[in-house]
């Protein structure tokens, strides 16, 4: 499975993208600017001390774990974090919940 995130604008602090499975749109994507990922590939993992299952490992020193995470725009997310939702304009996203509910299952199975 790959699991790539495009970005596609920035919006004062936030920035916008998609995240796509081996290719697929599955939702969009909103991360705080000064703590994005830089482009590379990173190891998808699984949490079982949180009640944020999976995050992705950056490798670095200081904060070495990303979350997948819902919410609705920069107000109120934590820190390093990935918000999934459906982007509504740049910087706010809507039905994350529901996009974080269907995205939970696929990446349960294939890292099982």
């Amino acid at each position: 499975m790959e699991i790539k995130i495009i970005r596609f604008g920035r919006y004062h602090h936030a920035v916008s993208g998609r995240l796509l499975i081996d290719g697929q749109h599955v939702c969009d994507t909103l991360e705080q600017d000064t703590g994005s990922l830089p482009e590379g590939e990173y190891i998808m993992c699984r949490n079982k001390a949180s009640s944020l299952p999976y995050y992705i490992y950056s490798g670095k020193e200081e904060d070495r774990k990303v979350f997948l995470s819902m919410g609705n725009g920069i107000h109120g997310w934590r820190r390093r974090c990935i918000i999934v939702g459906e982007c509504l304009h740049l910087g706010f996203l809507i039905r994350s919940q529901e996009h974080y509910d269907q995205l939970l299952p696929r990446l349960r199975m294939q890292l099982v």
